[in-house]
């Protein structure tokens, strides 16, 4: 019996796993126990205030969930209070020495302070179930993957996870973050999103793999005057000042992804530009940003026809300047009855003259419509509409609400699965989701959470990924198992629809460019296994579905050439040359796995180049070259030994192989 009262007591606390010490009440119980307290305090309140004054309304529903909750509380601040005056009795009974009675009173308020937390335990655990009764639950299985993941390692979403980016010590959270630390995380991002350690390489993989696959383009990667715009959720940053802890972007990991934008991919600063077409940059993001990179342009909307707002933005470039909307840049809805406007809502200049797109996300829960706010409802603060509300001059999204809805809204109902989605046309509009070349969820100063690894600390997180839906899957994941969970709804009915977007389950036909070709699927969809292991089917190998990468508190920077393995390297062979030594002529003879660019040049024992033999893009194939033992010139070379060196550029990395040649006379 003591030994499990001793139990219930440990249970309630953390307990140093070294020295045996209490540190502290567990977050779970100390969040079960402030919820079984604030519920049990309004439940007495509630019936002391309805039903005293007409006993009557004892029979109303509300009542009979409130007076069990109310009876509950006050048998158990009676039962503890008890218990406290018994102990305190045996404690009395023990300085006067009688110690047989004392523990007898002891051993009786022990029993019924057990009683009474086992009690709380179990009312609390009720009130929580049913709470947790509304939480979001996927109506498809764990690991049931749909759709074609996209990506250099297709479905893959990365997610980096480090303790030291914030401390929440500092009064103002945006001053609270290391900005080396945001660098780093996105240095280990896009080493482990393109599999390459060497971020020049890292950034040029990306942009080629894009290239390539969105406008056919081949061994290209960024090119100087290409314009990248990056969409940011200002929905809290209703005024340049900012204060209190709404959900806003961190100036520092901002100013890492500049950097990297910068410093390694090659952009010139007036090529990038950061906007929001309804609200403003603040003053600790844009500052900050400003001073280290005062070419990048700011865009911003002008909200100042809503009371308290401040003035609207300026129109200096490298500044703060006006979104303007492009005419001839609309989009068409699969569904034209439900989402007014259709051919008509356009996206700024910003989004039409950009070559790419990100979408910089502050994943959260949308209760009380969409479910979840990530990349892709990011894109509702990037639409202009010509008629409806003449709100925030025309720059909202409300005449979208309606076609979005995962829960019940005022006179907006809840849009059932297997339905039309307004998000999967600007997740898939070639002028919009279709330029996306990164996408980026951004959960560093999100809420605290209690379970592993965040241990109720800030959920420091980076999220990144090519695949427009896995990444909003994995979010979806991640958001429902934190402390506040996602209310029940259809939330990932728009996942289904784009995951399947060229045979969806509404049978919508989705061609938002109203240019005869339908979408085709934008990306893989699936939920995973568990919240503890976080495994989707790649991780598995039960599937070709999603693939998280989870780096969690490695402070470790990759700084050698190490790869991931692109099929090539141990496939790719360049053969003995035949004959060997030669006089004449020597026949070199190689294979290619994959279409690649192929490079075949003879060195002299200097390392100089004294002849090219092959330099142009090759199929996969078996392959044949000459070589006469003469130089550019046509000047025969001394004889001796030479290395012939084949370079295969994938276009995400550059393999080499060689062997030596010998010329005679």
């Amino acid at each position: 019996m003591f030994s499990k009262i001793r139990q219930q007591i440990k249970d309630q606390f953390t307990v140093c796993p070294r020295t045996g010490k209490i540190n502290g009440i567990k977050i779970g119980k100390r969040k079960a126990f402030w919820l079984w307290f604030v519920v049990g305090i309004a439940s007495v309140i509630w019936v002391l205030v309805r039903v005293v004054p007409k006993p009557s309304r004892a029979d109303y529903p509300c009542q009979k969930v409130a007076q069990p909750i109310a009876a509950g509380f006050i048998a158990w601040l009676l039962g503890l209070a008890g218990s406290a005056l018994i102990i305190r009795k045996a404690r009395n009974l023990f300085q006067r020495k009688r110690y047989v009675i004392g523990a007898i009173s002891f051993a009786i308020g022990a029993i019924l302070c057990f009683v009474t937390l086992n009690v709380t335990h179990d009312v609390a655990a009720s009130v929580i179930d049913v709470v947790n009764t509304e939480a979001f639950v996927p109506t498809d299985p764990a690991n049931s993957p749909v759709g074609v993941a996209k990506g250099i390692f297709p479905g893959r979403v990365v997610w980096v996870y480090d303790s030291e980016i914030c401390d929440a010590k500092i009064k103002n959270w945006w001053d609270d973050t290391d900005p080396e630390v945001a660098r780093r995380m996105i240095t280990q991002a896009m080493y482990n999103l393109t599999g390459i350690a060497d971020q020049v390489k890292a950034w040029d993989a990306l942009f080629k793999d894009f290239n390539q696959t969105r406008y056919g383009q081949n061994d290209v990667g960024y090119q100087a005057g290409d314009k990248i715009a990056i969409k940011v959720n200002n929905i809290f940053s209703r005024s340049y000042k900012w204060s209190g802890n709404q959900l806003r972007s961190t100036p520092q990991m901002v100013y890492a992804l500049i950097w990297h934008l910068v410093n390694n991919a090659g952009v010139p600063e007036e090529d990038i530009t950061f906007y929001d077409c309804i609200f403003y940059h603040g003053d600790p993001v844009y500052n900050y940003n400003h001073a280290a990179f005062p070419g990048v342009r700011w865009a911003e909307g002008d909200a100042t026809d809503r009371k308290g707002y401040e003035g609207g933005p300026g129109n200096n470039q490298g500044t703060r300047e006006l979104v303007e909307r492009d005419p001839n840049c609309v989009v068409y809805y699969g569904d034209p009855d439900l989402v007014k406007g259709s051919g008509e809502v356009c996206f700024p200049t910003v989004v039409s003259e950009a070559k790419y797109l990100m979408s910089y996300s502050l994943p959260r829960p949308h209760p009380d419509l969409a479910g979840v706010t990530c990349c892709a409802k990011n894109y509702f603060g990037a639409v202009w509409h010509p008629t409806i509300y003449d709100y925030y001059h025309h720059w909202q999204p409300m005449f979208m609400h309606e076609a979005v809805a995962a829960h019940d809204l005022g006179d907006i109902k809840m849009r059932p699965m297997g339905s039309y989605n307004a998000l999967v046309d600007l997740m898939g509009h070639q002028e919009l989701g279709g330029k996306n070349i990164l996408l980026i969820g951004e959960c560093i100063h999100q809420d605290y959470w209690s379970a592993a690894p965040f241990n109720g600390k800030y959920a420091s997180s980076l999220f990144v990924s090519q695949d427009f839906v896995a990444i909003e899957s994995v979010l979806i994941d991640f958001l429902r198992s934190s402390d506040y969970g996602l209310k029940d709804g259809n939330i990932d009915n728009y996942l289904h629809e784009a995951a399947q977007a060229d045979n969806p389950p509404s049978g919508t036909v989705y061609d938002p460019e109203n240019d005869g070709v339908p979408l085709k699927s934008l990306g893989v969809h699936e939920h995973w296994n568990n919240s503890t292991d976080k495994q989707y089917s790649r991780n598995l190998g039960t599937g070709e579905g999603i693939e998280l990468i989870q780096v969690i508190d490695n402070p470790e920077i990759p700084t050698s050439a190490e790869n991931f393995s692109n099929n090539f390297e141990g496939t790719s062979t360049l053969l003995d040359n035949y004959p060997n030594p030669f006089n004449v002529s020597t026949k070199i003879r190689y294979t290619v796995p994959k279409p690649a660019d192929i490079s075949i040049s003879i060195y002299n024992m200097k390392g100089e180049i004294v002849r090219t033999l092959v330099n142009q893009y090759q199929p996969a194939g078996e392959y044949e070259t000459h070589w006469d033992g003469n130089n550019y010139s046509h000047i025969r070379l001394v004889p001796g030994i030479y290395i012939c060196r084949m370079e295969i550029n994938t276009g995400f990395e550059t393999i080499s192989q060689s062997h030596k040649l010998m010329l005679v006379e």
